[in-house]
């Protein structure tokens, strides 16, 4: 399945950001950030990839609105590297797409409704997600810590890759 390679090499990523930055800048406040760190995105992204894991194997609902917002996740990178590496062993045992639901609100009084989803959908759910959230910290990054070098296409949607390679084929 080719959102599990994606997942896995959007997660590598994560972990290598963790290696490469200090404590200090995991978890700095940033005003671009809107007072947030980059270790609070990166524990965001990897609670996503945790609530689906989990929910696979407890062969539960699918909830991302019930999030366990680990504190020590986003104080720690080497909390998120071991969550992130677990997500990867995770991964690595999935042998095919499942039927799941997914439980989401929209309303402000807490309403929700259960839609049917799979695991496959809901990768590329957190793969989209994660992508998202990437960017966001690769702006923070280049802004406030030019000199750590992110990889290539940290934070880069595949579409877009896509259309910059059609261009310079042109």
């Amino acid at each position: 399945m080719q959102a599990i390679s994606v997942s896995k090499t959007i997660i590598n990523q994560l972990i290598t950001l963790c290696k490469e930055i200090s404590s200090d800048q995991y978890t700095e406040t940033l005003h671009l950030l809107m007072n947030n760190s980059i270790g609070k995105h990166i524990r965001h992204i990897v609670e996503f990839y945790d609530i689906l894991k989990d929910s696979c194997k407890n062969n539960e609902v699918v909830s991302y609105d019930n999030r366990e917002h680990c504190n020590r996740t986003e104080t720690d990178k080497m909390i998120a590297v071991d969550r992130c590496e677990n997500i990867i062993n995770w991964l690595d045992k999935i042998e095919n797409d499942v039927p799941l639901q997914l439980k989401i609100s929209y309303d402000i009084k807490k309403d929700s409704i259960k839609i049917q989803t799979s695991l496959g959908r809901e990768l590329v759910y957190n793969i989209e997600h994660a992508i998202h959230h990437m960017a966001i910290i690769r702006i923070a990054m280049e802004q406030k810590f030019p000199n750590i070098q992110l990889e290539t296409h940290f934070g880069l949607a595949y579409s877009t890759l896509r259309y910059r390679d059609d261009l310079c084929a042109r």
